[in-house]
């Protein structure tokens, strides 16, 4: 019987099952389309929801450059209290839990809580003990060589290094003015072991600033713990841009007739060259009341007088009322200089 003529619409002829076979491609085929074409896979960044970033890297940048700055700062002055040559870098600023930290450092160790009044909350400051007893050593008259034996610190040791830790609080201050004005640094209390004191709890996130100081042949590490926590109500100040070279930069020429005003009343102090001469060490030996030394200095010749260390003046000597005095007769060029 034959088909109805709406059912022989629906019927495809080989040559058009031939034309959708070859469209087709199996799963091997694409797998081999796929294999032979240049793939570049999506950057992919590890997140840890148990540990969620509360600095944002910018703001991280931001506290390295400000400490950067300390670090320079730091080495100068600790190298006018040791009376040594000290080298002083930042090695890293990180941002991990509080219990981290604490696994990261030796035990015995200086362990110091710090106050950073008006903000709430205490920081950390650790010294190393392969730092700290060169130190004292050096303080107390030694050439400050490294310990080999770490042990606790004495109460008398820990009373040395507390000059040092105020020379740190001193320059943490300075540097950390420029986020928070009236910030005061101050020492709560220390102890010979980091796992004693508490500040936050163990999954807390924390800021670490880690330093590197070289003098002679110590070399030994400093930790700086900023908690997250005490850090959140100043974050929106913090800005990489202002930290580029310390400080923030003014507009040119802002301050520049205040400085002027300020210039105005500083004493220099002023002095005239009578003359020169030499003598040798028996000659001066040989010297007693009412001889004469000759200087190369003509009476007729104008005298030098000089501003600070430069000779600025010339000018002649004379008599003004009571008081002997010197006319300035010219001023001296560069070249005379």
């Amino acid at each position: 019987m034959p088909l109805p003529a709406i059912f022989m619409a629906d019927i495809l002829s080989q040559d058009e099952i031939d034309a959708l076979l070859s469209t087709v491609v199996d799963d091997s085929e694409k797998t081999e389309v796929l294999d032979n074409t240049d793939f570049i896979p999506k950057k992919i960044s590890v997140y840890d929801f148990r540990r969620p970033d509360r600095v944002s890297k910018e703001q991280l940048r931001s506290i390295r450059n400000l400490h950067d700055k300390f670090a320079r700062n730091f080495s100068s002055n600790l190298s006018s209290f040791l009376r040594t040559i000290t080298d002083i870098s930042l090695v890293s600023v990180d941002q991990m839990t509080y219990g981290e930290f604490l696994m990261s450092l030796p035990d015995p160790t200086s362990f110091n809580i710090v106050s950073m009044i008006p903000l709430q909350g205490n920081a950390v400051l650790e010294i190393n003990p392969s730092l700290i007893f060169p130190i004292v050593d050096k303080l107390l008259g030694g050439a400050g060589l490294p310990l080999f034996q770490v042990r606790e610190l004495t109460q008398l040791e820990m009373t040395i290094i507390d000059g040092i830790i105020a020379l740190i609080l001193k320059d943490l201050e300075d540097v950390w003015k420029q986020v928070v004005p009236n910030v005061r640094m101050k020492k709560e209390l220390s102890e010979n072991s980091p796992h004693v004191i508490q500040i936050v709890a163990q999954n807390e996130v924390v800021v670490l600033i880690v330093f590197e100081v070289k003098f002679g042949e110590a070399t030994g590490m400093m930790n700086l713990c900023l908690p997250a926590i005490i850090l959140e109500p100043i974050l929106g100040k913090i800005s990489s841009q202002d930290w580029l070279i310390g400080a923030k930069k003014g507009r040119t020429g802002e301050y520049e007739l205040r400085i002027l005003e300020l210039l105005e009343t500083i004493k220099v102090p002023i002095f005239v060259e009578l003359g020169r001469t030499s003598l040798s060490m028996q000659e001066i030996l040989d010297l007693s009341d009412g001889d004469t030394i000759i200087l190369d200095k003509k009476s007729n010749k104008p005298l030098n007088m000089y501003v600070g260390n430069r000779h600025k003046f010339d000018g002649s000597v004379g008599i003004l009322g009571i008081k002997k005095a010197i006319k300035i007769s010219g001023m001296t060029t560069e070249d005379q200089r």
